[in-house]
């Protein structure tokens, strides 16, 4: 089933709108998540941005702040100008449309000759993921790491379309936004072990040299700076008794966004339950039991949504232990699909390696990942078909109301 043409190429545009508005009318009530958490951070940290006018090493730790600081430098420059931290809001919230623009020119650039209306729709389901809502609101510092983030991945594009085997200004501007992305929120450090490894393949030894050390320039700024504040790594609650916890919990909040792309895909036989996805699933099932033998989430903090769903509706693991399977089940599967997209999976499963891990941290910056990184014939029947497409974008438009309802934390 496909949506009339005339129609096709203009739903986009008006779904897009639409979900930008949704945007402003929720800053205006002050929309916010269970416990007012982006509301508190940006409460908290305001003071640090007032301070930072002072003095740009003033020490974050005093506002309990423990990402590296250029969101807040930024902003201590914007408030010179805008004073009031309501329009500063206003102004940051209207400005995060930039994450979703990125995005789609990201695809467009993946996609050419692409149904640009499914693009943009896919797109606008970014606006319905809660944390990029609570965030963009309450001005956060992760709508600025991932402008950065992107930012790196429009260069990066640029340079695939034309591979040089020597450093070019895309490298290099590439390098240089991936880490500003990683002064705002130093985890996205990880990310240059899958650029540097893409540059590898076809740089010469003396220009992979040359790339190397200008990264290792780049993240001198940010040693410096945890030298100063070591709370910054050590106050991230690191443990290595941590592991079973971490690859449970991330995998489990990575369902909720893969979930629907592959069930879109079997329900329009695009992957068949074959052999392959039984054995896929059976490994799978056998690694998670692996790992619960000893969890026991006493002092766990977050989980993410399933693991509250697990809990309140079944007062159990269970299901939130089918969440983790399911989703290893679909990293197997790209795996196969790809060999190099093993080290997407392995840096999205371990990049938050602690004893907490909350949904927002993987929204949207899974989303953005697996529709610009990831290497998945997964995605092409929303590139093909609008219809997929509109289920995609209901299904998060579910998700965010029931998120914005509580309904979860209401559950006894």
């Amino acid at each position: 089933m496909d949506i009339n043409k005339n129609y096709s190429n203009k739903i986009g545009i008006v779904i897009f709108l639409l979900s930008y508005s949704s945007l402003i009318f929720s800053f205006f009530i002050n929309e916010d998540g269970t416990g007012s958490g982006a509301r508190g951070d940006f409460e908290v940290t305001y003071g640090f941005i007032l301070a930072l006018q002072e003095n740009l090493l003033s020490n974050p730790l005093e506002w309990t702040l423990v990402h590296t600081p250029l969101h807040f430098v930024i902003l201590s420059f914007v408030t010179r100008i805008i004073h009031d931290p309501y329009y500063l809001r206003l102004f940051f919230c209207l400005f995060s449309i930039v994450l979703p623009i990125l995005l789609l020119k990201i695809m467009i650039l993946n996609n050419e000759n692409k149904n640009n209306n499914n693009l943009i729709i896919i797109c606008s389901c970014i606006f319905f993921l809660p944390a990029f809502r609570y965030t963009s609101i309450w001005a956060n510092d992760l709508i600025t790491s991932l402008i950065f983030f992107l930012l790196s991945i429009v260069y990066f594009k640029k340079w695939e379309k034309n591979k040089k085997s020597n450093i070019d200004k895309n490298i290099i501007f590439q390098i240089l936004l991936l880490a500003c992305a990683t002064y705002t929120r130093q985890y996205f450090a990880v990310f240059f072990i899958f650029f540097l490894y893409k540059y590898y393949l076809f740089l010469t030894k003396k220009s992979f040299i040359n790339l190397f050390l200008i990264c290792v320039l780049t993240s001198i700024p940010v040693f410096i700076y945890t030298y100063m504040f070591p709370e910054l790594l050590t106050g991230q609650h690191i443990s290595i008794k941590a592991v079973n916890y971490f690859l449970l919990g991330n995998s489990s909040i990575m369902f909720l966004y893969i979930f629907p792309i592959f069930l879109i895909n079997i329900i329009y036989r695009k992957i068949k339950i074959s052999k392959n996805i039984i054995i896929f699933f059976l490994v799978s099932t056998i690694f998670v039991t692996l790992l619960s033998f000893n969890f026991d989430p006493m002092n766990w903090q977050g989980g993410g949504v399933n693991y509250m769903i697990s809990q309140k509706l079944f007062n159990n693991n269970l299901y939130f232990f089918f969440t983790s399977i399911f989703t290893f089940t679909c990293f197997i599967y790209l795996f196969f699909e790809k060999k190099e997209n093993l080290i997407l999976i392995l840096i999205l499963l371990t990049m938050f390696f602690s004893f907490q891990v909350y949904q927002r941290y993987y929204e949207p910056m899974f989303f953005l990942i697996y529709f610009t990184l990831v290497q998945t014939n997964t995605i092409k029947i929303f590139l093909e078909k609008t219809f997929p497409v509109l289920i995609f974008f209901i299904y998060f438009i579910i998700y965010y109301i029931g998120a914005v309802s509580d309904i979860f934390y209401k559950l006894n």
